[in-house]
């Protein structure tokens, strides 16, 4: 059978009370006597001992399987059912060694002293069993033998309770101790844990003093937070409707200078009415006295009458150009009266315009001024203008996601996208190519060098928010001044694209005569504004306006624009270059293929 070491002992732990040591075939002897008597079970009580060699140590074992655990480490439940177990095998071998007194003495005093132990520190439980080891060794249990079992239980219960005075004695002892000389705090000289308990609590009350402080800042701050972002809320606000006051203030003073312009047109047309009936006048008095005195004799009158009408032609020009640009006509001509019968009126040098071709527009020269196409150009000048125009397929990755990353974050753009910005930077630093705004004014100067002569050019630059920058309107004896102004332009900040479309819309007809506008831009408004709800209001007010748009980036970010007004969007993915596609964007107001 197997065996299982329980422990390993000094073998001088407990002292002796006899001569005989117990050994291996004392062991067997004593478990053959229990297993034949008792049971089993109580055969287990015993450990068998096993010297050393030198006999200074001693290795105790059992036929138990499981794990060694001394009585004393047990509590509630399980120590009592050990205690219980080990004091009725206890008693049953002592009764055993009466029994055995007159059969085999020798034997029955083995059995008396193998009861005896010195204390429960030699007492281990295995798998539920108790297991005792220095058998032999103690007296605590050992019993006379002439002792009777109830004189033994009467002993035995009287030890007890005289260990139970002794000790209740001794507690009470230490405790009077303790009271008075405070020993409860032990050793003495150690710490002192009271004190250190209210250091403790000491420091709890002052963080959670910390702690309330804390949060009530906390409470502060997230106030003030809240105050400026609804400030910087505000002041937003306040700059989109100062714009928008900037642009009504604008349209107010032009609606004023059209006012001023319509009380000078009804004063010229008094006037226009008042020389055609003078003139009326001066006719009708001309073929009388032609009548009565002959057509020799009347130079003097034909001269005033030549002068009259050269200056009411004058008049009606000028009132016509006037009219063409509130986009009004003209007032129909009253008849003037016909000369008498057989003279014929002083006939006018007035050159007529050459006739179109059956089907075709006119050609430049052909049609009157006021039926000339209106541009206007819409240039970006912002600060994403400054990257160079061909960047290579990492250097295009890197400047799509800084420009997402900024217009996603808003406010927070400069902390989110930190690690891109210095990127982006060393990308649009000079000496790396000409910029996208060169390459722009490069294919504006062009297209403004072809148009025709009687088409005015009006410019309109985004520089930065809230507002658009309006340079005005050029004719084609002012074109020099108009690609100065191109050339000098600089990449700036914001794009009021928005903003841009209503100015330049107010620049052009689009009502009687038609009107093209041209919007060359690498990306969508960045000052809050809706171009393609604008550009649809402006299609409304003005049909006859088309907006085409040149899509530097061809991210689609303003296609809306142009489909609001039937123009055309242009982007690199048409294999265009940029003079190609500004060119395209200008086509309805070049001169037409059949002119010369």
């Amino acid at each position: 059978m197997s065996r299982l070491r329980i422990c390993r002992s000094p073998a001088a732990a407990y002292p002796l009370p006899h001569a005989d040591r117990p050994d291996a075939a004392l062991h067997a002897r004593l478990c053959e006597a229990m297993r034949r008597h008792l049971s089993p079970a109580a055969a287990t009580l015993l450990a068998e001992p096993a010297p050393s060699g030198d006999g200074a140590w001693i290795d105790w074992y059992t036929g138990l399987a499981g794990q060694p655990i001394p009585l004393r480490s047990l509590s509630g439940e399980a120590l009592r059912r050990a205690r219980n177990l080990l004091d009725d095998r206890i008693q049953a071998m002592q009764a055993l060694a009466e029994r055995l007194a007159s059969a085999d003495p020798s034997l029955a005093e083995a059995m008396r002293r193998a009861a005896d132990f010195p204390d429960e520190s030699a007492v281990y439980v295995v798998d539920g069993q108790p297991v005792l080891t220095f058998w032999g060794y103690g007296v605590a249990t050992r019993i006379e033998p002439a002792a009777s079992p109830s004189g033994r239980s009467s002993a035995k219960l009287f030890r007890r309770l005289w260990l139970a005075m002794a000790g209740l004695l001794l507690a009470a002892g230490l405790g009077w101790a303790a009271l008075h000389l405070d020993l409860w705090r032990w050793p003495p000289w150690g710490p002192d844990y009271v004190a250190m308990l209210a250091a403790e609590r000491q420091a709890g009350d002052d963080l959670r003093r910390a702690l309330l402080e804390r949060q009530s800042e906390l409470a502060r701050s997230q106030g003030l937070c809240a105050l400026q972002a609804q400030r910087d809320a505000l002041a937003q606000e306040g700059a989109l409707l100062s714009g928008r006051l900037e642009a009504l203030t604008a349209e107010l003073a032009r609606n004023l200078e059209t006012c001023r312009d319509k009380a000078a047109l009804e004063a010229m047309a008094k006037e226009h009415d008042a020389l055609s009936t003078r003139v009326s006048g001066l006719r009708s008095e001309l073929a009388a006295r032609l009548e009565k005195c002959g057509n020799g004799k009347l130079s003097g009158e034909l001269a005033e009458s030549a002068r009259l009408r050269t200056k009411l032609t004058a008049l009606k020009a000028k009132l016509a150009a006037k009219l063409s640009r509130c986009g009004k006509k003209p007032p129909p001509e009253k008849a003037e009266a016909t000369a008498a019968p057989g003279v014929s009126p002083v006939p006018e040098a007035s050159p007529k315009p050459a006739k179109a071709a059956e089907g075709l527009p006119p050609c430049p020269g052909e049609r009157p001024p006021e039926d000339a196409p209106d541009v206007a150009i819409v240039l970006d000048a912002s600060g994403s203008m400054r990257i160079p125009s061909v960047l290579d397929g990492n250097s295009a990755q890197l400047i799509a996601r800084f420009e997402r990353c900024m217009m996603d974050s808003g406010l927070l753009a400069p902390v989110v996208c930190a690690d891109l910005i210095g990127a982006y930077e060393s990308i649009t630093q000079a000496g790396r190519g000409p910029t996208r705004l060169m390459a722009a004014q490069r294919a504006v100067n062009n297209v403004v060098s072809g148009l025709p002569g009687d088409v005015d050019v009006g410019l309109v630059v985004l520089e930065d928010c809230p507002q658009a920058s309006d340079y005005g309107m050029y004719d084609s004896a002012r074109r020099g001044q108009l690609l100065q102004r191109v050339n000098g332009l600089i990449p700036r900040k914001g794009t009021p694209l928005g903003n841009g479309i209503v100015q330049a819309a107010n620049k052009v007809d689009g009502v009687r005569a038609p009107a093209v506008m041209v919007v060359v831009s690498d990306g969508k408004d960045s000052c809050n504004a809706n171009p393609c709800s604008i550009a649809a209001a402006v299609k409304a007010a003005k049909p006859k306006l088309k907006i085409n748009v040149v899509d530097i980036v061809g991210d689609g970010a303003v296609s809306c624009i142009a489909q609001a007004t039937g123009g055309d969007v242009l982007t690199p993915k048409s294999g265009m270059s940029l003079d190609q596609m500004v060119r395209q964007a200008a086509k309805d107001a070049e001169k037409p293929a059949h002119c010369k």
